[in-house]
């Protein structure tokens, strides 16, 4: 009985509003929440340009200030040549809740890519090359179980941990210098049986044969040289 009428209650509250509202379509009431709505929506709108933007390796390096208001997006801001205007522009148009681009960015031969950006696509760049090694350290026969860890700074790889043989600390190094993007390698990797046989190579279990360790070694090397760069 006393659920019935607390609903009672909020539906003669929910009829007494609608009618208000009916009476009074002025109220400021609808308005004000109408404006709220939209400022909602064009901060939304604005979130998905800008992660259009972050997720272009070109666009992504330069300070392109977003602003949407009523579903115009307005981009200010300064890019080094036209392609990159239009670019942007095209992107901005190509996102889910822009009606109109107010273009505004200015063209600016030499300008650089901001401080922010530069920091943040080093960072991106060493977690994919750490990423990068895990998978094929993972993959490997001979080191999948080894105790390795890695550490990526400015595309510097340092291995660190403890391996068997010798020929498995060259092998952890060899498949870190075949992932993209590495500049260097670091190999402090601890052997923990030094006299096992140096011609042993990772994937190739009890490898005897010098010559196909030197296979081995020149087609990882190789591996890395025939893939791609990314910028």
């Amino acid at each position: 009985m006393y659920r019935k009428i607390i609903a009672l209650v909020v539906l003669l509250g929910a009829i007494g509003l609608a009618v208000w509202f009916y009476y009074n379509p002025q109220s400021s009431v609808p308005r004000a929440a109408g404006v709220v709505v939209q400022q909602a929506t064009d901060a939304t709108t604005t979130g998905k340009v800008k992660s259009a933007f972050a997720l272009s390796k070109r666009l992504s390096v330069y300070d392109i200030g977003v602003d949407t208001s009523g579903g115009v997006v307005t981009l200010t801001g300064g890019v080094p040549s036209e392609i990159d205007k239009q670019l942007a522009v095209s992107v901005a148009k190509d996102t889910n809740g822009v009606k109109q681009v107010n273009d505004q960015l200015v063209v600016q031969e030499g300008v650089q890519p901001s401080e922010a950006s530069l920091r943040e696509s080093a960072r991106v760049a060493d977690l994919e090359i750490r990423a990068g090694l895990q998978e094929r350290l993972a993959v490997s026969p001979e080191l999948k179980d080894k105790e390795i860890q890695s550490s990526v700074q400015d595309r510097v790889v340092t291995l660190t941990g403890t391996v068997d043989t010798p020929a498995q600390k060259t092998g952890a190094e060899q498949v870190a210098r075949s992932v993209p993007n590495v500049a260097n390698v670091l190999n402090s990797l601890s052997v923990s049986n030094p006299a096992a046989g140096q011609s042993e190579v990772p994937g190739v279990s009890g490898a005897k044969d010098s010559e196909l360790a030197r296979q081995v070694s020149f087609a990882l090397f190789s591996e890395r040289e025939n893939l791609p760069i990314r910028g």
